[in-house]
């Protein structure tokens, strides 16, 4: 009888049809495979069978790009469609800096690559570099850089000798920190040449002819990355004693975001070069741009979700999946996008393509970032088209919840079990979906979520508040409109919109707060000794309950509620479960949210 059963791949299914097979043939018949020494061999047979449909398993599904799990794998499969992984990314800051010489001053400065700052985030010193040559002529004794575009990390350079006669000559870039947006090449004819050539990376063959002095980008095995030279048709083909510098900045990744306070930490040198000796002081160093678009080496989620969603825009950005992939490839730091076209915009707005981006780590674009992101998008757009940004509309949820729990199945203290709960819905956000743009908070789901932290925990009572912030017009009658696009509740007892703290035109002595009654927004203070709400001005706004709006009329705000002159404002929804859409942007807020648990 043929052996033909191939669907087992269990261990004993396997032995078990080697041995039915064996029993069929003349030569076992009535043998004992089960005391005998051949179970031993059959055993093994099994075994091998065993290991080799696995190997054959794991290797097929390194074949395809949904399947595969190795990383280099799976950056050779995104190769195939024409897509080339991010590395990490490096946060960036602008800044102005002023120098002033107190004694023979140069007649130029230049601030060489590499010159470095230092700031000091989460109780740690990190350096920003710059990664190019920067000249200004002096005047008056003094020098003033502005915008200068600085990178955390520090800068690598390397210098290569080519040398023709070896067949496999690579250009490796060894360090898996390295940030490839930051990569500068130059070519030097010989040791000697002082005059280089800067090499452009290629993005498109289409456009490369046999005497563009560009180069080529790829991630290799383990996380380094291989520059490629022309061969003569695609791109100038390098000469035998050429030298190439390779220079890049190798960084920390997202953990700068948001660095804004710098101290400078270099030397200056004068247009030929030479130290400059004479003492200067640093008059003004401030951030025009704080430091953001830090992000970690792409990884391979990433990768499998952005590849085929790029390789569908084929290097144009035509509909709204193209407009979202090409801009998650040139900005990798994007927590969520969305992509509407301006015919939806009220009103209109024909001939603009609109994007709203939530970046990972701030809760909105930079101006300067916005601006790169429109200039990098013109490669890709098509006809008249122009792309303009929106800052997101953050909507916060916060929890408030009242756990209680059986103190005899847990030796949990009641603070235990509401860390535990915190972790608990923090650990569902990342796989929930709730927190992008067109998300859902979905109350049952976060309810369960609660309850089922710990065996212990009987119920809980939970509600939720919504939030918004917005930034004060410092000294300015202004007109503000909060959005929630949630209906909010109507109670007759207790007001439903609450603001934090503010100083008013009106009343520049007193901390003053905003609520409902009625429909109408009041302001109000609080008295210093009984805690009596005392009414200010009857009607600053209105509130619209059933679209969710706040509304207030030429309001002057002295000063916010914090540092920043922001100012809090949180109503009561009249559903439990929350949805956003367009550009408002959906966001948990567990670090403001409260739990509470009791012993039962």
């Amino acid at each position: 009888m043929p052996y033909t059963q191939v669907n087992n791949l269990d261990f004993a299914d396997i032995k078990t049809a080697i041995k039915e097979y064996m029993r069929a043939e003349t030569e076992f018949t009535d043998y004992d495979f089960e005391g005998s020494v051949i179970s031993q061999l059959v055993d093994v047979l099994a075994y091998n069978t065993y290991y080799t449909a696995f190997n054959a398993n794991m290797v097929v599904n390194e074949l395809f790009l949904d399947s595969s799990t190795l990383r280099d794998n799976v950056v050779a499969l995104a190769k195939q469609i024409g897509y080339a992984p991010k590395s990490i990314t490096s946060p960036k800051a602008v800044i102005d800096l002023q120098l002033l010489f107190t004694g023979v001053a140069p007649s130029t400065v230049v601030l060489e690559k590499g010159t470095g700052f230092i700031t000091n985030y989460d109780n740690a010193l990190y350096e920003f570099v710059l990664k190019d040559d920067y000249r200004k002529e002096v005047v008056n004794n003094a020098v003033t850089f502005t915008d200068l575009p600085i990178y955390e990390g520090s800068l690598v350079v390397t210098q290569t000798v080519v040398d023709t006669s070896l067949k496999n000559q690579r250009f490796i870039i060894s360090n898996s920190g390295a940030d490839t947006s930051t990569l500068s090449i130059k070519v030097f004819e010989s040791n000697n040449s002082t005059v280089s050539t800067t090499y452009e990376k290629a993005e498109n063959i289409l456009e490369v002819g046999s005497t563009d002095k560009v180069y080529f980008l790829s991630e290799v095995e383990d996380e380094q990355y291989e520059v490629f030279f022309g061969d003569g048709v695609l791109g100038e083909k390098l000469s035998n004693q050429n030298i190439v510098e390779i220079c890049y900045v190798v960084t920390s990744g997202a953990i700068t975001n948001g660095a804004k306070t710098f101290t400078f930490n270099g030397t200056i040198v004068d247009g030929d070069g030479n130290t400059i000796t004479s003492p200067f002081s640093v008059s003004n160093l401030s951030t025009t741009s704080v430091a953001s678009g830090g992000a970690e080496i792409e990884s391979v989620a990433k990768i499998k979700f952005n590849a085929p969603k790029f390789f569908g825009s084929q290097n144009r950005a035509v509909t709204s999946n193209d407009y979202s992939a090409i801009v998650r490839k040139i900005y990798p730091a994007i927590s969520d996008i969305i992509v509407f076209g301006g015919e939806d915009q009220e009103p209109p707005a024909y001939g603009k393509v609109f994007l709203s981006i939530k970046p990972t780590e701030a809760a909105s674009l930079s101006a300067f970032t916005k601006n790169q992101l429109v200039n990098e998008l013109k490669k890709y757009t098509v006809a008249s088209i122009r792309p303009e940004f929106v800052d997101p509309s953050i909507l916060f949820v916060e929890i408030t919840s009242d756990i209680y729990f059986d103190g005899t199945k847990t030796k949990l203290l009641p603070t235990d079990i509401a860390s535990k709960v915190a972790s608990g819905i923090l650990e569902y956000l990342k796989t929930s979906g709730t927190e992008k743009f067109n998300g859902k908070f979905r109350y049952s789901k976060f309810i369960s979520v609660i309850d089922s932290v710990d065996r212990s925990v009987n119920s809980n009572d939970t509600t939720i508040t919504l939030r918004k912030d917005f930034i004060a017009q410092i000294n300015s009658s202004t007109y503000y409109e909060i959005c929630f696009k949630n209906a909010l509740l109507k109670d007759c007892d207790d007001p439903v919109v609450s603001s934090t703290g503010m100083t008013v035109f009106e009343h520049p002595q007193d901390t003053a707060f905003l609520e409902d009654r009625n429909g109408k927004l009041v302001l109000y203070r609080l008295d210093s000794i009984t805690g009596d709400k005392i009414l200010l001005n009857d009607s600053v706004g209105d509130v619209d309950y059933e679209k969710g709006e706040v509304k207030i009329y030429d309001f002057t705000i002295l000063k916010g509620s914090f540092s920043d002159n922001r100012i809090e404002l949180r109503v009561k929804p009249a559903n439990k479960d929350i949805e956003v859409k367009r550009e408002m942007y959906l966001e948990v807020d567990v670090s403001n949210s409260k739990f509470v648990a009791y012993k039962e």
